[in-house]
């Protein structure tokens, strides 16, 4: 049957009208009474009626036909009727109405029908809706909202899927995807030589890898009723408990030497409103998962050492991190301790961070470094024995480590480089975790904000430069290419060669082996020697200085420490 549709009303919810004419309303229960005789007037009457599953008022539509047949001669039927439709909606909108005018011939094979419609813009998308075949109003829009913002393995996700309907529109229910994985592709620039003799020629490929792992994958139905769904705002609330050792979130594109390469590992939340093929109402949210700490927080050793071609002495530098693990945009607080028994300078101490990514496929494996912030502070003198602190500030948009994915680990390591002009640099390398966010087991005890750092010590004298001394400070020898400036390893002042002719050990200056001392140092040297500075003492005014900051904090921020209770600032290891 062709149908002549006319439709009166909101323009641009005319085609869905015709759908609404042209495919009827879907799956409803209908109760139809009709009665009819040949060659007389037929009147029939059907009433329909659905429900809406969302908590909506019931439909009603009501059909009233008249049907009059005549002219009966020689089997020729010329047949005519009119049918007026009312629906009551229940939506508290005016009652439509729809009048349809049906021409029939049976013998000369050709039908037609006219239909005429006045909707409102609302009733029109309900009728439409229903009929499970038009697009979604765009007005209508669907999110998730979760409990908090990132997570850990193991961890419960709560949330709920919201939903504003401005246009109602018929749905199948409510479910929630929810799921992680690993995806990985490497590129492969490889080298081949192609033909033989003359003809041989180099030949260069790119070889894609791909490699994917699924952690998980699950869905959640929220909602499971079918219905129309009424203008209004809704709430389903849903949780999922994650799996335990999960990768941390980590997503990385690049470009080098070897190719090109993209690694991720995502976790993604789907809350989809199921309406029709390709016309559910979806909005997914990427979730934030931080690989879990499994070590105890603890503080953190390495060391190195060197020594010289040229140059009698050694370098001997030890550090400290106040811990293993940091969060991006915290502070971290290298202790450095350095034993130089030589004449060579320090011109600078650098910080670096340097990233390392593993990426592997079954049949083929890069690993990708780069150096990505460095720090940098002053150096030390010749002979510099003593304890230096170095605060770092850790770039707060640096990727937390991930250790447990199967194709893709991110990971960190600092190192402390110290620059030595005319020798091959000094570096300790220790390693260092970042994660985001999340509570951590820690054997180190937290500091407000603000904490003054602990004092540098030097347990030797400052070294006099070679440029402040022109005379022997013993005997007032002239220095000259034959008269050669020596220093002397305790006082750390220069002398001639005769005024520093006796050697000894210096014990508490970590001097193991004889060096040379002065006249006026000798006795003392002999007895292992003075420090220039206490650590004792310094690390007592330290302490004192520190429990003052700690009064003051505690009095700036009474709710932190109700009750007048004043933080104790934790013993300083010297």
């Amino acid at each position: 049957m062709n149908y002549q549709v006319t439709v009166s009303g909101d323009p641009e919810l005319a085609q869905e009208s015709v759908d609404f004419v042209s495919n009827g309303f879907g799956n409803m229960s209908m109760n139809v009474n009709t009665t009819s005789s040949h060659h007389h007037h037929n009147n029939g009457n059907a009433e329909i009626s659905f429900n809406s599953g969302f908590g909506g008022p019931t439909m009603t539509m009501e059909v009233n036909e008249t049907h009059n047949g005549y002219n009966h001669h020689h089997h020729h039927h010329n047949n005519s009727g009119n049918a007026e439709i009312s629906i009551n909606s229940g939506f508290g909108m005016p009652t439509m109405t729809m009048s349809v005018t049906d021409n029939n011939s049976h013998h000369h094979h050709h039908e037609s029908s006219s239909v005429n419609l006045s909707l409102g813009g609302i009733v029109g998308a309900v009728v439409g809706a229903v009929t499970g075949g038009v697009m979604i109003d765009g007005r209508n829009r669907i999110w998730v909202q979760l409990n908090q913002s990132s997570y850990v393995g193991g961890d419960i996700i709560s949330g709920t899927v919201e939903m504003d309907c401005i246009v109602p529109f018929f749905a199948k229910g409510v479910i929630v995807k929810v799921k992680g994985f690993e995806r990985l592709w490497l590129q492969e620039l490889r080298t081949e030589t192609e033909g033989e003799g003359s003809n041989k020629r180099t030949v260069y490929k790119t070889i894609d890898h791909k490699e994917n792992k699924e952690f998980f994958k699950s869905t959640i139905v929220v909602y499971p009723q079918s219905g129309t769904v009424n203008c209004g705002h809704y709430s389903f609330p849903f949780s999922y408990q994650l799996p335990t050792d999960l990768p941390g979130t980590f997503c990385h594109d690049g470009k080098d030497a070897m190719g090109a390469y993209s690694a991720k590992i995502l976790y993604k939340c789907k809350a989809t409103v199921d309406v029709a093929h390709k016309h559910d109402l979806k909005s997914t949210t990427k979730l934030i998962i931080n690989e879990k700490c499994g070590e105890l927080v603890q503080p953190s050793f390495a060391e190195n050492k060197k020594s010289f071609m040229l140059t009698k002495g050694k370098l001997h530098v030890k550090t400290w991190l106040n811990k293993n693990a940091y969060f991006p945009g915290e502070t971290l607080i290298a202790k450095m301790k350095a034993n130089n028994t030589s004449i060579k300078p320090t011109r600078k101490i650098s910080l670096v961070v340097h990233h390392t990514m593993q990426l592997k496929t079954r049949l083929y494996h890069r690993s990708i470094s780069n150096s990505i912030y460095k720090q940098q502070y002053d150096g030390f003198q010749p002979c510099f024995y003593g304890k230096r602190y170095l605060p770092f500030s850790i770039p707060v948009d640096l990727k937390p480590s991930s250790s447990l994915g199967k194709h893709i680990t991110s990971s960190y390591i600092l190192e402390l480089e110290c620059d030595i002009p005319m020798a091959i640099d000094l570096s300790v390398t220790l390693p260092l975790t970042l994660f985001a966010p999340q509570f951590l087991y820690s054997t180190v005890p937290s500091q407000p904000p603000g904490t003054p750092l602990p004092p540098d010590v030097s347990y030797r004298h400052p070294w006099e430069g070679d440029e402040h001394a022109t005379s022997c400070r013993k005997c007032n020898k002239s220095f000259s290419l034959f008269a050669r400036k020596h220093h002397c390893r305790h006082c750390m002042k220069i002398f001639c060669d005769k005024c520093t002719s006796t050697k000894t050990t210096i014990t508490k200056l970590a001097y193991p082996k004889p060096v040379r001392v002065c006249e006026e140092c000798y006795p003392n040297a002999t007895q292992g020697g003075q420090k220039y500075q206490s650590a004792k003492l310094m690390a007592a005014q330290y302490q004192a200085s520190l429990n003052a900051y700690y009064a003051q904090y505690a009095s700036l921020y009474p709710q932190i420490y109700p009750n007048h209770q004043q933080p104790s600032a934790p013993p300083q290891q010297y």
